[in-house]
């Protein structure tokens, strides 16, 4: 056995007995590219806000008080006959690719109660940032749940 393959055992044994796991190396490569692709000082004054709703850990059912917001923001954009873009966004838990999804349900079921509540599909796009687009970036409780949004941005 050559000395590079007494290497490649020993580190394998090394790594078995640390508790290295594929699942954190994926993790440490996932958050290192969601950094590199995230937009540093990222605002959600980007463009005009209609309003901003806020979610639970890990759902997207709305409180009646976001219910209520929403029927406002729809009143306002029927009237102006704008059009809006809703903007799902995650706290940093969990993968890249279930916050990107669930980013997607949490803009949707604001842009079906604005569809419910009479503004047109055609004014209205989402998109989902998942969690690439933080506005809080401390890891704790209060920054995460700013992180769980969905922003309505009249265009």
């Amino acid at each position: 056995m050559s000395l590079f393959d007494q290497f490649l055992v020993l580190a394998a044994i090394i790594c078995s007995f640390s508790g290295c796991a594929a699942i954190s190396m994926d993790r440490a490569v996932e958050v290192e590219t969601v950094s590199a692709v995230a937009e540093p000082g990222y605002s959600d004054s980007d463009s005009p806000v209609g309003g901003t709703i806020y979610f639970d850990y890990d759902k997207y059912n709305l409180s009646s008080s976001a219910i209520s917001e929403i029927r406002e923001l729809a009143k306002s954009i029927k009237s102006s006959s704008s059009k809006v873009r809703i903007e799902g966004h995650c706290d940093e838990r969990g993968t890249r690719e279930y916050n990107l999804a669930l980013g997607e349900r949490r803009a949707n079921v604001v842009s079906e109660l604005l569809q419910v509540n009479g503004v047109p599909s055609s004014s209205i796009t989402t998109v989902s940032y998942g969690e690439e687009r933080p506005v809080a970036y401390s890891s704790n409780e209060s920054s995460w749940s700013k992180n769980r949004r969905a922003v309505v941005k009249v265009l």
